[in-house]
């Protein structure tokens, strides 16, 4: 019997709302809840496989080493075309690494790293 059902990331930021909007408009996420107006706390979905929440905090500094998010996806070349078009800003290009894994890696508005790759 499996015992753990799915998993979401919270990352702490400034601005819940503009976060989950820069992942709706630019990395293609739904938002599927915000909580208070103005939003304190907001989670965004893509393909029911993957959450994220943001939950806020005024006085959050990123650490020097990014945190990072690895996303493991389907076809990584067509999400690469997708956020290119998109305006995302790909911090290393699309690429097949010697651990046996295509992928690629972009920075959101916050500095936060997303790995998004598939195995070969």
């Amino acid at each position: 019997m499996k015992l753990f059902s799915h998993s979401s990331t919270i990352l702490p930021v400034i601005d819940p709302q503009a976060s989950a909007e820069y992942y709706r408009d630019v990395l293609g996420f739904s938002i599927s809840f915000l909580w208070e107006d103005p939003p304190s706390y907001a989670v965004i979905n893509r393909d029911d496989a993957v959450g994220i929440h943001f939950t806020k905090h005024d006085n959050f500094k990123l650490s020097e080493s990014a945190p990072a998010i690895y996303i493991f996806v389907h076809d990584p070349d067509a999400l690469y075309e997708e956020y290119q078009r998109s305006g995302a800003k790909i911090v290393e290009p699309i690429n097949d690494t010697e651990y046996k894994m295509r992928e690629f890696v972009v920075e959101d508005i916050n500095g936060y790293i997303l790995v998004l790759g598939k195995g070969i």
